[in-house]
């Protein structure tokens, strides 16, 4: 079992920072939802007698490390205000192998937990980081496996005379609303939220709005606004 640091003197029991995510692939394919996380996460803390708080990124991949909840949560157990970071899986915090490594590396050195529940890996045995690097190199692997895949397939399709590239069907007024949103300070899953309450329809006449495609649209009518 990971075991963290000694607890500060005002926390009577460790607190773990349970991280949770999802893509918008993961969550409509895979259900992989955050309520999901969260019940599993929640069960393991208590089980190890740990205060538990959850952090989430919603709608973003895992190709990168940079992600608000995520940096965050490092930068507090850095701090020492919380004692170790709580995922489901591997791939949850990153599929890069270089950045996983480097988290591993990270909690070494500053003196906090990293538990996984799936597969069950103890980071701080010299096994356990064997294990846990080997498991990013496949979910690296597999990632530039569909890349790959993908290229492939677009240039076929290329070569076959399909045409690519999707035209924005926002409606201007949509497009105000969201931009005049985000300006007031409000964040991408408020936006999504606010919109899928009143069944506004997305830009290519899908039900569901997501944080990162308020996000995506959002970015496009700047940049267009700026060039127009």
């Amino acid at each position: 079992m990971a075991r963290p640091r000694k607890t500060s003197n005002s926390r009577p029991r460790p607190l773990a920072l349970g991280y949770v995510r999802v893509s918008t692939t993961d969550q409509v394919d895979n259900g992989a939802s955050l309520d999901a996380q969260r019940a599993a996460l929640t069960a393991e803390a208590a089980r190890r007698g740990w205060d538990l708080e959850i952090v989430a990124d919603e709608g973003l991949s895992a190709k990168t490390m940079n992600r608000p909840a995520l940096q965050d949560a490092l930068d507090r157990l850095d701090r020492g205000d919380a004692d170790a970071l709580l995922s489901i899986r591997l791939d949850r915090i990153s599929r890069s192998v270089a950045d996983f490594a480097g988290l591993i590396d990270r909690a070494g050195r500053k003196g906090w937990g990293l538990v996984l529940l799936s597969p069950n890996i103890d980071l701080a045995d010299p096994a356990g980081r064997f294990t846990a690097n080997v498991l990013a190199s496949a979910a690296q692997y597999e990632r530039e496996l569909i890349g790959v895949r993908t290229r492939e397939g677009m240039a076929q399709r290329k070569a076959e005379g399909v045409k690519f590239g999707r035209t924005r069907n926002v409606p201007d007024a949509v497009l105000a609303r969201i931009l005049a949103a985000h300006a007031d300070g409000s964040g991408w899953s408020t936006i999504a939220r606010a919109l899928n309450s009143e069944g506004v329809p997305t830009a290519q006449g899908g039900r569901v709005w997501y944080p990162a495609t308020v996000r995506k649209v959002c970015l496009s009518g700047t940049n267009a606004r700026s060039h127009g």
